[in-house]
C-alpha cells in the first residue's frame, strides 16, 4: 500500500478551494452591480436629450 494513502495533493486542493470560495466571494459583488445596473435610469425614458442621443451613437 501506498504510504499516504488519504493524503491529496496541493494542486487537487488548491484547485477545490478556488472552485468553492471564488464564486462564493464574485457572487455578492456581481449582485451589488445588477442591482446598481438595475436602479441607473435609462437616459431615454427620462428625456434628457443629450444622453439619449449618446446612446444612440
Amino acid at each position: 500500500m501506498a504510504n499516504r494513502a488519504y493524503s491529496t495533493p496541493i494542486n487537487t486542493w488548491a484547485f477545490h478551494l478556488l472552485c468553492t470560495t471564488l464564486p462564493a466571494l464574485l457572487a455578492p459583488i456581481f449582485i451589488a452591480l445588477a442591482m446598481l445596473w438595475l436602479a441607473t435610469p435609462d437616459p431615454v425614458a427620462t428625456g434628457h436629450a443629450a444622453l439619449a442621443l449618446e446612446v444612440v451613437r
